[in-house]
């Protein structure tokens, strides 16, 4: 047998130990080939590009930032992983010795074991992505809501980079393991197997802390995500503070609980909980890394994977967005133009389509304090057209429409008793009849100490309160006051408008070069409502490739870790249970035994990292007006799931291992 057949058949025969190293390459590999596959498309950045300019930018950036971040974390957890198994090998090295092999010989047999190992990884994941690229294209298209479809093309950039990026890194890290296992001391290679562990001592002040870091880290999460007080840096900062609280949450309160439940003699020798607990406090040394990196990974991917769910809903657009399919406002006009409107009835062609069409007046009294009202007459026009119920008021008084969630928050703790215009020599009182439920059209200024809340009052009123205010400006130029046409088309099926709006909008944005007057304040704004929620749907595609994807390569390689962890220790595990069947061990105390112990290592991080994700979630609902519990319970469902299958599939092949002692 030659020099090649040996490094050959010693990767294939050893699929336990080159499996999880396999899988979890060529799963980063597939990752970063979908990123380059977007990243060179042709049409790619066109088609973001005819949505937003900007979220092209962030597109394209953002997706040579995840490939980086792919590299750097595959360097990373290959390397640990590959310097693990080489660890379990010692013993193993050790023979090849005692047979005959020089040392020169083994570190060539490691460098070209891990090189077959990671360059199988690499040719299975590019022919994968590119067998499936078409797929993969029709996916992206409509996670990012593209117009169009990205059509195939041959990826030979991004199978050249891939190529070339993960072969380096693979030549890299198999030249650097193979020089860095120490081979001089055949007895300690012999015995490495032997070797005991040290316990990770704990702390108590430490264990305190783990607690004390995690509930500040959550308490300034909630604090700082309300649209009061918004704002990044404590955010932030909170994040952080609930990381390292975690890191201590396993290296030290975790081993202290173990500990203390060690000393409980009573529950200590009941059953088989001497051998459970004993076996769980000796692998925290090695477990407290692979607990940390799966809660971390894992509360990423269900936070981005809800978050980006919740964002997706068309719901979300309509409660955070003009709720609206076609808003037309016109500045400085009497009313929206003709050619916009005629143009618009002719592109919708539909009867489906109801219109509304009225005024917004923004005007100030006489102390300056300005002041957006709106007639009952229109705003009951537009509650029609969503089918909602309409207001009815007395004249003399207003009710108070907020236009955004910080106004309808305020607006439920205080809101006014009337309102004091003060005019010339004359007072005018309007009492607060009520306030309306929210709705973000109109979005006017509102008035000076009440931001983002419009008065809605009788004609009669808003005329005699516009006369008033006209009164005071006695040259043209410095009448600030604004008085703004609008025209709405609505419908039910706004979500297949994105075509037809872009369309609207091309028109408006031609008429406005033609007619637009800087001075005289000429202009006609569109909104969309398909627009928006594009752009939503944009941001929220790119969040779930950015980091959803970044994150499913962090868990793979997690999973890949809590796999090689116990293949590390399974002749160990073998020669313990071994004894201890001698003794008297039966099938079903190993397999409560072992059963306990996986569900530690499986769920214990799950289920920290669900926690976390839950005030994660509490402090974006405090952002918004959507329910976003229902995608947030099928997001958690669907990772629990996962896990447990995971879990099933482990136990079962670790059981049958250790079963083969046992006959």
């Amino acid at each position: 047998m030659s020099f090649r057949q040996f490094v050959i058949n010693n990767v294939r025969r050893n699929p336990k130990v080159y499996g999880p190293y396999f899988f979890t390459s060529f799963f980063a590999v597939t990752m970063f080939f979908v990123y380059a596959l977007l990243v060179f498309h042709p049409e790619f950045k066109n088609n973001i590009d005819s949505s937003s300019t900007t979220m092209s930018y962030f597109a394209m950036i953002g997706f040579q930032v995840s490939q980086v971040i792919i590299v750097v974390f595959s360097a990373f957890a290959i390397f640990y992983a590959v310097s693990t198994f080489l660890k379990t090998r010692k013993a193993e090295f050790g023979l090849l010795l005692i047979q005959g092999i020089n040392k020169k010989q083994l570190v060539k047999l490691i460098f070209w074991e891990n090189m077959l190992a990671g360059l199988a990884a690499v040719v299975c994941g590019v022919i994968f992505g590119f067998i499936f690229s078409k797929v993969i294209l029709l996916i992206c298209s409509k996670i990012l809501a593209l117009t169009e479809t990205l059509p195939f093309y041959f990826p030979w950039k991004p199978i050249l980079l891939t190529f070339g990026v993960f072969g380096l890194m693979f030549l890299v890290i198999s030249l650097v393991t193979s020089f860095t296992i120490r081979v001089n001391n055949l007895k300690a290679l012999l015995a490495s197997q032997k070797e005991p562990k040290k316990e990770i001592k704990a702390s108590w002040y430490i264990a305190l802390l783990a607690l004390v870091l995690i509930g500040t880290g959550y308490s300034v999460v909630l604090l700082f995500t309300n649209p009061e007080s918004f704002a990044l840096t404590p955010l932030f900062t909170g994040v952080i503070l609930v990381v390292i609280g975690t890191y201590f949450f396993f290296s030290q309160l975790l081993v202290f609980v173990l500990t203390r439940l060690r000393k409980r003699e009573s529950f200590f020798f009941k059953r088989t909980n001497l051998l459970t607990f004993s076996e769980l406090i000796y692998q925290m040394r090695d477990n407290v890394s692979t607990f940390f990196i799966v809660a971390i990974v894992s509360a990423t991917a269900i936070t981005a994977m809800g978050t980006s769910s919740a964002i997706g809903s068309s719901g979300l657009a309509e409660m955070s967005e003009n709720p609206y399919a076609i808003t037309y406002k016109a500045y400085g006009q009497d009313e929206v133009s003709k050619d916009i409107i005629s143009y618009t009835e002719k592109t919708l062609h539909n009867d489906s389509y109801k219109r509304a069409d009225g005024y917004f007046y923004q005007f100030s009294d006489n102390v300056d304090v300005f002041y957006s009202f709106m007639s009952i007459n229109d705003y009951n026009t537009l509650m029609g057209l969503r089918d909602e119920a309409e207001i009815k008021i007395p004249t003399g008084t207003v009710v108070l429409l907020p236009t955004d969630s910080l106004s309808e928050t305020k607006l439920k703790k205080d809101a006014p008793k009337k309102f004091e215009l003060q005019f010339s020599n004359k007072t005018i009182t309007l009492p607060v009849e009520k306030v309306a439920p929210i709705n973000r059209f109109p979005y006017g200024s509102g008035s000076n100490g009440m931001p983002n809340v419009t008065l809605l009052a009788n004609q009669t009123d808003i005329d005699m309160l516009w006369q008033e205010s006209e009164a005071r400006y006695k040259n043209a130029e410095d009448n600030s006051n604004a008085k703004i046409p609008y025209s709405i088309f609505h419908t039910d099926d706004w979500e297949n408008t994105t075509a037809t709006a872009k369309k609207l909008s091309d028109y408006t944005n031609n008429w406005n070069k033609k007619n637009q007057n800087i001075n005289k304040g000429i202009y006609t704004g569109l909104e969309s409502l398909a627009l928006q929620w594009q752009n939503m749907q944009q941001t929220n595609g790119l969040l779930l490739l950015l980091t959803v994807l970044c994150g499913a390569v962090f868990y793979t390689f997690s999973a890949g870790f809590i796999y090689l962890r116990l293949h590390s220790d399974l002749k160990r595990d073998e020669q313990q249970y071994k004894m201890l069947f001698k003794i008297g061990l039966t099938k079903p105390e190993l397999h409560k035994i072992v059963a306990r112990q996986l569900r530690v290592m499986f769920f214990l991080p799950l289920f920290v990292a669900v926690i976390h994700s839950l005030v994660a979630f509490l402090a974006l609902q405090n952002l918004l007006d959507f329910n976003i519990w229902q995608n947030v319970g099928i997001v958690i469902g669907i990772f629990i799931i996962v896990q447990a299958v995971y879990y099933f599939f482990v136990k079962h092949q670790y059981l049958k291992q250790l079963r083969r002692i046992m006959k």
